[in-house]
């Protein structure tokens, strides 16, 4: 894959399709060594741009880090274009969890659920194995909500660490899913991390996705404002703008 970034608010996003972020993600296991900590798998929207300036244990440097960054979202194409630096496509995280874990029954990769609210884990392996036979889940866990403790922490690394997938999948919501991976990926000794969201709740049939012809109109921000319109509104209007203005202020800088 060529390495070249594509700057959107300070997050550098690869400029791969669907199946070429799942074949970056199948040289990262293939090339894993067996003994390093994890590495990053990115799923950015203008959420996380909108976060990152302001939370202050995460850094541009943490989100950059990743060995792949995905747009996840209409808004980062959009964003890419404006700024004259186009993206191939929109590459949903529960778009690639689902390639991935399609293929993995052939290619025999192991997975790892952790996150969400309790019992969504569970029922989306119940979901994908039951889809996938052969596939192998290798474990699933649903912290308690809230920071976390130093033990809950050791709790979690030491889980994982015993079974060895090849992907350990993290829902904990933006930003502190990136955050807790940047945290603690060098002690997790797995291929890949990554942070996917509400891709758990979508899997496990916790809540429904936008159908794919509204997806293919670009509105499926609105089917999910309607879904959770308390907890989204702020999140796409308030946010839209604040992105639109980063992105204005990336424009200046740029010419």
């Amino acid at each position: 894959m060529n390495d070249c970034r594509i700057n959107i608010g300070g997050v550098l996003f690869h400029n791969v399709t669907l199946l070429e972020a799942a074949d970056c993600v199948e040289a990262q296991i293939k090339s894993y060594d067996g003994v390093s900590g994890g590495e990053l798998l990115l799923v950015a929207n203008q959420d996380i741009l909108n976060k990152v300036a302001h939370y202050k244990d995460l850094s541009y440097n943490d989100l950059n880090s990743s060995f792949l960054t995905i747009p996840d979202g209409y808004s980062i194409i959009y964003g890419a274009r404006y700024l004259g630096t186009p993206l191939k496509e929109r590459v949903t995280g529960p778009d690639l969890m689902a390639h991935i874990i399609e293929i993995s029954c052939v290619k025999q990769y192991t997975h790892f659920f952790l996150g969400a609210a309790e019992g969504v884990a569970e029922k989306m392996s119940e979901n994908f194995t039951a889809s996938y036979p052969g596939l192998v889940v290798k474990g699933f866990y649903s912290p308690p909500f809230g920071d976390f403790t130093a033990d809950e922490d050791k709790k979690i690394i030491d889980m994982i660490n015993k079974v060895k997938p090849d992907i350990l999948w993290v829902s904990f919501g933006c930003p502190k899913q990136e955050w807790w991976i940047a945290r603690n990926k060098h002690d997790i000794k797995v291929p890949v991390i990554a942070g996917v969201g509400a891709a758990f709740d979508f899997h496990s049939g916790n809540k429904k996705r936008a159908p794919v012809i509204i997806q293919k109109m670009r509105l499926e921000w609105m089917y999910r404002i309607l879904q959770e319109p308390g907890r989204l509104w702020r999140r796409y209007f308030d946010g839209g703008f604040a992105y639109i203005k980063i992105l204005i202020q990336q424009k200046k800088v740029n010419k």
